[in-house]
């Protein structure tokens, strides 16, 4: 939940759960379905197991709807805002620079986009320039 998995962990990760399903272990074995199915819900079809690149891309997003709604009790939020942010905004602060993670966090922007909604009311937590409240997207 804390950390973006790199794309080749993720994928060792699969294998050996496809591996350990088909396989056990026996030396021997193939699928029998393919693994999409095998991820989809019980109600699907599938056996339910969670498709990890999906689910990390969803817990990851969790963390970034905090940096959004700038929830200031998370000390986590605090600092980014502080220190990363200062005067940007999470939509409109470029993604080449700082930590892989923090560059990596950011790519999931797009994922966020569509389901969010600003209402700028008085404006004291609405970027006037820098958040996308306007359908056209940020105004900077």
């Amino acid at each position: 939940m804390a950390f973006i998995l790199p794309k080749g962990i993720i994928k060792e990760m699969m294998k050996r759960l496809s591996t350990f399903l088909w396989k056990g272990n026996s030396a021997s074995g193939y699928p029998k379905v393919a693994w999409e199915a095998v991820c989809k819900s019980i109600e699907e079809g599938g056996l339910g197991i969670k498709d990890i690149l999906a689910l990390n891309n969803a817990l990851m997003s969790k963390h970034l709807w905090a940096v959004i709604k700038q929830d200031r009790a998370s000390l986590w939020v605090d600092w980014i805002i502080q220190v990363r942010l200062r005067d940007c905004s999470i939509w409109t602060i470029k993604e080449n620079n700082g930590a892989w993670g923090w560059r990596k966090m950011l790519s999931l922007r797009h994922y966020l986009m569509s389901h969010i909604h600003y209402h700028v009311g008085n404006g004291d937590s609405v970027s006037l320039w820098h958040d996308p409240w306007h359908p056209l997207g940020p105004l900077i």
